[in-house]
């Protein structure tokens, strides 16, 4: 995998979401498979948060690295998702399911997600959420009340 160059980001960004990924590995809760996955988001607002994967003693209820940063930037009060960033062991692409669950956050901004997938080698590749989900599915309900967090704004100041 070599190296391509932005969609619409700049160096300095990719290079600050591929160091918060990095930053979140020692924080993975992957009791089950030892397996740690990295992420980070970028806001539209140039705030980049970070997640890893979190493992359940129950299959199927834990939480993808991707949905964890997602989350945590959504726990901050900040919903317009610019870009997502996973870095593994080695090329790992974005499971569906983190697909379809980024989606809806392009719909708060009804704009294009830039999805970040990088290895612990450096390499990373740049591709659009519609690249990876081309047949994707988009909620017509509520779709005003989703898109009426873009409009938002939350005293942030607490988590100061």
């Amino acid at each position: 995998m070599k190296k391509i160059k932005s969609k619409n980001l700049s160096l300095e960004q990719i290079h600050a979401l591929l160091d918060m990924a990095k930053k979140t590995r020692n924080f993975a809760f992957s009791h089950r498979s030892m397996h740690k996955i990295w992420a980070s988001v970028l806001t539209s607002d140039g705030k980049i948060f970070g997640g890893c994967n979190i493992e359940s003693v129950i299959s199927g209820l834990g939480t993808c690295a991707e949905r964890c940063a997602v989350d945590n930037a959504v726990a901050h009060g900040y919903y317009d998702i610019v870009a997502v960033c996973t870095i593994d062991s080695a090329f790992t692409p974005t499971c569906g399911a983190c697909l379809q669950y980024i989606l809806l956050f392009s719909q708060v901004s009804n704009k294009e997600i830039i999805l970040i997938n990088g290895d612990t080698k450096g390499n990373y590749e740049i591709k659009t959420l519609s690249e990876l989900l081309p047949e994707w599915y988009k909620t017509q309900s509520n779709l005003k009340a989703i898109r009426s967090y873009s409009k938002i704004k939350i005293n942030r100041k607490i988590w100061n």
